[in-house]
């Protein structure tokens, strides 16, 4: 957690002509953000968290008598009131800001014999993400002088990262072709909402190290059939597709390449596509020229909490699944652990290591509220080949 004046914000007029030159800076608001955290890639600031404790302008400075609430988020309602007090407050400290819009675009925090400069990216419901960009040596953020000079210099440092900047947030992938995942399994099925729910609480509150919640996908829920053709024969085609009926009358197709279950595995996965249900079997032939067998379909209920490490900004999802044969016979549980993306303007890193770790975090989790989970590699595929061999 930062502690109180450990967390300063740059504000910028978002009103000002854009230009190739970094934007001026505006105003500086000092913070106690006692429920922020932050690590080498991110810096998390709770939704309606922040206590102001000063506002710097070039022309003036205002020390509050006593801690008032800021807020520079637009996403709700609530932080939209909160973040309009807030510029008005700054209009009314400094005349020459009236009409302004003040935007935060970075966050200062004290990282050992530094200021780490960390870059507004994402915000939502929960609160606002930034990404570190820079380490500037020691300086007074106070200072209008030395804090302009660190504006310019995290400018010019976000110019650069700028061509990162895209519909998907900043996030990129390792290995795209790639699927790593973990299985937990248990052929009981318990209350899989009470996990899911109980994990994500866990998160939320801060309770799972350097992981938070990822924004605007922390927890998503869903609920389809899998219609699977065993592909067979040749070991490089081997393993299995799965056409997923859309809500909107189009058709998901997941492939995955194996011989053997294993935790690392080629997957390809598109959505949106216009194959006719009665079609399938067709269309699985003529993606493969190995031999394709069609399995019994089951229906797989699935229950999503996704994470991002402050660490690394490597972001995992952690799947609460249900998995029955349509007629109910048979069916299992399981959670799976499985590296989704990155958010980072570094170098990726340490993924595996963060599958590793996060993964025991979920295995400590399961062994605290439901025992009977077991790590194996017990795939979809084994339960179509199951539930098939029942049917026969």
């Amino acid at each position: 957690m930062t502690t109180p004046a450990d967390l300063s914000l740059l504000l910028f007029d978002a009103n000002a002509p854009v230009s190739a030159a970094p934007a001026a800076l505006v105003a500086i608001a000092e913070l106690a953000a006692p429920l922020a955290r932050h690590g080498d890639n991110g810096l998390f600031i709770p939704s309606g968290t922040l206590q102001l404790l000063s506002l710097t302008t070039a022309n003036r400075r205002e020390v509050a008598q006593h801690p008032a609430g800021f807020d520079f988020q637009i996403f709700n309602a609530a932080q939209r009131r909160r973040t309009h007090a807030s510029r008005t407050r700054l209009g009314e400290l400094d005349p020459a800001l009236a009409g302004a819009l003040p935007c935060v675009e970075f966050a200062l925090i004290r990282r050992d014999a530094q200021v780490g400069v960390y870059r507004y990216i994402h915000e939502g419901e929960a609160g606002a993400l930034f990404l570190h960009l820079l380490d500037l040596p020691p300086f007074d953020p106070l200072a209008w002088a030395q804090a302009s000079a660190a504006a310019q210099r995290a400018g010019e440092a976000a110019a650069a990262v700028r061509a990162l900047l895209g519909d998907d947030c900043w996030y990129t992938r390792w290995h795209p072709e790639m699927e790593l995942e973990r299985k937990f399994t248990s052929r009981r099925i318990p209350d899989m909402w009470r996990l899911a729910t109980a994990f994500h609480a866990a998160a939320g509150e801060g309770r799972l190290g350097d992981l938070v919640l990822e924004i605007d996908r922390d927890f998503q829920t869903m609920d389809y059939e899998s219609h699977i053709f065993d592909v067979i024969g040749d070991p490089a085609e081997a393993g299995y597709i799965s056409f997923i009926p859309q809500a909107d009358g189009l058709m998901a197709v997941k492939r995955k390449w194996f011989v053997e279950n294993a935790e690392l595995r080629r997957e390809d996965f598109t959505t949106n596509q216009a194959i006719a249900f009665a079609s399938i079997g067709e269309h699985a032939r003529a993606m493969t020229p190995a031999t394709v067998r069609r399995l019994q379909p089951f229906r797989r209920t699935r229950i999503d909490v996704n994470l991002e490490s402050l660490a690394t900004g490597n972001g995992f999802g952690v799947y609460f699944d249900v998995c029955l044969s349509l007629d109910g016979r048979a069916g299992f549980a399981q959670v799976e652990v499985e590296y989704c993306r990155s958010r980072t303007f570094k170098p990726l890193r340490e993924i595996e290591r963060d599958f590793e770790r996060i993964s025991g975090v979920v295995e400590q989790f399961l062994e605290r509220h439901e025992p009977g989970f077991q790590h194996d590699l017990y795939s979809k595929l084994d339960f179509a080949r199951e539930v098939s061999a029942l049917a026969a």
